[in-house]
């Protein structure tokens, strides 16, 4: 018995020390991590603000508010600062074991952000976007059609106008001086004002109710030209809307498109090129 009392004593002066210990032990890990992703700033960010650890670092868990990521853009890609704190709480046991396994989950961490790397850099990749200010000194004129419509329930619309206006300049013998453009008065998700065009060598008095004759007028330009499908548009969009916030530029009119490559003569996508022009003050 005396034996027991003895062992009993031990393990409680053992217990009393871990715990008085522990005291002195942080209740939490804050590891850093700076990686460099070759990719777009928008891919990268968006991804991040929905990504989660979702498995175990060494046992402990990790909280979405315990991941902080702080992103900025660099020439070629995008840096991106990881703040990871793992939290062992006031458990004297796991601050201990927080203490002996700090290795592990530092190796358990970078293999973590090293998958989601290569997911990241293994997407579709937006290409940069060199947005330049221009000036137009000459007016372009051209024959178009404008018409607002649903275009959830309307397909290829521009092509369909683009080709009664070819119709009629055909018909009337007139001389294309540029590539086709599109005009965008208005749009939402389900409605759009577009005006679809094809420049032409002079102005010319049209007889048709639907195709009328206009006009872009000299002045100054954003513009961009964008390389690749239609469907990704908006990411050239997004460069240039950056572009005019950080320049502090004011858009005056309506943007508008012109399709330098004909779909029918290239077929392969990758190969199109769209300029896109915002007229500003």
């Amino acid at each position: 018995m005396p034996t027991l009392k003895r062992i009993l004593v031990v393990l409680f002066i053992f217990l009393i020390i871990i715990i008085i210990g522990s005291l002195f032990l942080p209740a939490s890990l804050l590891l850093n991590r700076n990686v460099f992703f070759k990719a777009d700033t928008k891919i990268v960010s968006e991804y991040l603000s929905t990504f989660t650890f979702e498995n175990q670092l060494a046992d402990f868990t990790i909280k979405n508010e315990d991941v902080k990521y702080t992103v900025q853009d660099d020439f070629d890609g995008v840096n991106v600062r990881f703040d990871v704190r793992i939290n062992f709480g006031f458990n004297p046991v796991t601050k201990f074991k927080g203490v002996f396994v700090e290795k592990e989950i530092n190796v358990a961490l970078d293999e973590k952000i090293n998958q989601l790397k290569v997911f990241i850099e293994d997407l579709p990749k937006i290409h940069k976007v060199n947005v330049q200010k221009i000036h137009r000194s000459e007016i372009l004129w051209y024959l178009s059609i404008r018409d607002t419509l649903n275009q959830l329930q309307e397909n290829n619309i521009h092509g369909k106008l683009i080709n009664e206006v070819e119709n009629y300049i055909s018909t009337n013998q007139l001389n294309e001086i540029y590539s086709p453009i599109v005009i965008y008065h208005y749009w939402s998700d389900s409605i759009v004002d577009i005006e679809a065009g094809i420049p032409i060598e002079t102005n010319f008095e049209t007889n048709n109710s639907r195709i009328k004759l206009n006009k872009i007028d000299t002045g100054s330009y954003v513009t961009a030209t964008h390389y690749g499908a239609y469907e990704r548009l908006p990411e050239t969009y997004f460069g240039i809307n950056e572009w005019m916030r950080k320049n502090e530029v004011r858009v005056i009119d309506a943007p508008w498109e012109m399709y330098v490559t004909d779909p029918s003569v290239e077929p392969n996508p990758d190969k199109w090129e769209t300029i896109i022009y915002f007229p500003i003050e």
